[in-house]
């Protein structure tokens, strides 16, 4: 399986210039990697744009989020009807940014029966605030991936991607790094959950990603030392070439 490699750039660049610029750059080197799948999600006004930059598949287009509803009066909202109709083929649901803005395990539950109606794959975002010394974080972690997998066949859980980023770890704020370990326990327990929800045959080959202020100096023991089988890259997704840092990591891993 090929390492799955996720550009998440958030609010960023400002200018649609500066993103054709650092997917030219980032899709330059992708194009020569093997065994990585590369995917940059930029905001959503830029899909159009870059989806014309995509021209050999080294890189794959993401949506940060869409909306459950098909079209309608939902003021500022994007659906998966939308997001596929550009070059898009995967779509984050469920980032800690969004949950805190009150997005809910049901909302997400719907946007991925949505994204599902459509060739796209959903990278499930799961994760907990901080962690407690009687573990009821996992607790948490795994109603979040019950309640946003509701409903859904085998083969609908099949096509979902989890990505593990615990809140406590991201950002200039926090207080400590997520460990290698930390992030391989988790992974087993998101396994376990899979496992739990669905055919076991099925659930081990879903990619797990880990995504928590992921740079170049981590990512290699996140890689062969935390049970994951690729990366949500935030903010050092920005800078071209500390993403392709990683991208080379991620080759070698």
């Amino acid at each position: 399986m090929k390492k799955l490699i996720i550009a998440n750039w958030k609010m960023n660049p400002t200018r649609g210039l500066d993103a054709r610029k650092l997917f030219k750059s980032v899709n330059t080197i992708a194009s020569k990697l093997k065994n990585v799948e590369t995917v940059i999600c930029p905001p959503l006004v830029y899909l159009e744009s870059l989806g014309e930059l995509v021209t050999n598949r080294a890189c794959v287009l993401g949506s940060q989020d869409a909306f459950w509803e098909h079209a309608g009066p939902f003021t500022g909202q994007v659906s998966a009807d939308m997001i596929f109709g550009t070059k898009a083929r995967y779509v984050i649901v469920g980032h800690s940014e969004r949950r805190a803005l009150g997005e809910t395990d049901s909302d997400i539950n719907k946007k991925i029966k949505s994204i599902l109606q459509f060739p796209l794959i959903p990278v499930l975002c799961v994760g907990e605030i901080s962690r407690d010394d009687d573990h009821q974080f996992v607790k948490l972690v795994k109603n979040q991936i019950r309640l946003a997998l509701v409903d859904l066949t085998d083969e609908e859980i099949s096509r979902v991607v989890i990505a593990y980023e615990p809140v406590w770890a991201i950002g200039s704020k926090a207080k400590k790094a997520c460990e290698p370990a930390d992030c391989r326990e988790m992974s087993h327990i998101i396994k376990t959950v899979l496992a739990d929800l669905s055919n076991s045959e099925i659930t081990k080959n879903i990619p797990i990603l880990y995504g928590g202020s992921v740079n170049s100096e981590n990512s290699e023991s996140y890689l062969k030392d935390g049970l994951v089988d690729g990366l949500l890259v935030g903010r050092a997704s920005l800078d071209g070439k500390e993403f392709i840092k990683i991208l080379k990591i991620a080759e070698k891993s």
